[in-house]
């Protein structure tokens, strides 16, 4: 059961649309309101599933309202109700799932509930399903998501995609939406931002990766838990280990072999090239650790492996190739 809070403005027009709503038994009242400021004011203790909002009202219309709603919770799912259908383009804007022309029916009711709860089991799918740890997110050398099934996600849009590499470089971090408006777009910021937020979510969970993006006060953070990422892994390394030791050597082979080449290849982010640039200088400073370490020990097949392993990326890297002479000269000596 669904729990619906209603917003118009109008008694008895309201009265009527409470009627109709408690006679589908898949919806349950839980708010109504003639005052939208109020009806906002209450909207987070009230926690409802589905908002059926008038268009026109004095104080705040009702795509005013909704797009506050959104804000509170980007999953609310919204129907719209008016008497003039000239508001169709703006109430879909903000991601209304149906909008019904009054006077509203007991048949419009029961349609629109198909639909809300077609998209209220989709959001819930995860819930029923299995934790999978291994779903790896590839972001050297390329950038690759694929979900449970084992394809690869297709983004609505350019943007979402981006958005999401964003979250992946700041994991378990608040962004400011401020920060992220300004780094992606140029105009109608605010909804745009809103706009990329529901759908990244909507790939998210059509692809059951189990990823969460919650609101926090002005900004937003991806939260990363059971998902794994080449990405996260290489850096969390780096920020317990500064040196190939005979304790970490396994650990350390493993990240060395996560690195398949520059940050979101191809991608043209330009947020992400300071952040590309001290990657690579981590990827080289491990691989010349790992060599220099395998020279130690006389293992000089492993160590050309290593670095040859290296210059297949960056064939002109001076240190790498000097290191790769030193090498050959131990050969020699032997």
């Amino acid at each position: 059961m669904l729990k619906v809070m209603i917003v118009e403005d109008e008694q008895p027009t309201l009265d009527l649309m409470k009627i109709l709503i408690d006679e589908n038994s898949e919806l349950f009242v839980v708010g109504s309101f003639t005052n939208p400021i109020e009806a906002l004011e209450k909207f987070p203790a009230i926690q409802p599933d589905v908002v059926f909002l008038d268009v026109e009202m004095p104080e705040m219309t009702g795509i005013q309202l909704a797009e506050k709603l959104i804000q509170v919770n980007e999953d609310i799912q919204i129907v719209f109700t008016t008497a003039y259908e000239q508001y169709a383009l703006e109430a879909f804007k903000v991601n209304a799932v149906d909008y019904l022309v009054k006077f509203v029916t007991s048949d419009d009711i029961d349609r629109v509930v198909v639909r809300l709860i077609k998209n209220d089991k989709h959001m819930n799918k995860l819930n029923s399903l299995e934790i999978y740890k291994e779903m790896p997110i590839h972001c050297f050398g390329t950038f690759e998501v694929r979900g449970v099934n084992g394809l690869i996600v297709k983004w609505p849009t350019r943007k979402t995609e981006e958005l999401f590499a964003y979250f992946l470089i700041n994991p378990n971090q608040i962004i400011s939406k401020w920060r992220l408006m300004d780094l992606l777009w140029s105009k109608n910021c605010a909804q745009n931002l809103h706009t990329t937020i529901h759908r990244l979510k909507k790939a998210l969970r059509e692809n059951n990766i189990l990823l969460n993006i919650q609101k926090l006060n002005e900004g937003y953070m991806l939260e990363m838990q059971s998902v794994t990422c080449d990405l996260v892994e290489f850096r969390q390394y780096f920020s317990h280990h500064s040196k190939v030791l005979k304790e970490n050597l396994a650990e350390s082979e493993r990240v060395f072999r996560l690195y398949k080449g520059n940050l979101f290849e191809e991608k043209d982010y330009m947020w992400s090239l300071a952040l590309d640039r001290d990657l690579s200088e981590k990827y080289i400073f491990l691989t010349n650790e790992l060599a220099t370490y395998y020279m130690i020990k006389n293992d000089l097949s492993r160590a050309e492996g290593i670095i040859k392993t290296c210059l297949s990326l960056y064939p002109e890297h001076e240190k790498i190739n000097r290191l790769l002479l030193k090498l050959y000269a131990l050969n020699d000596h032997e």
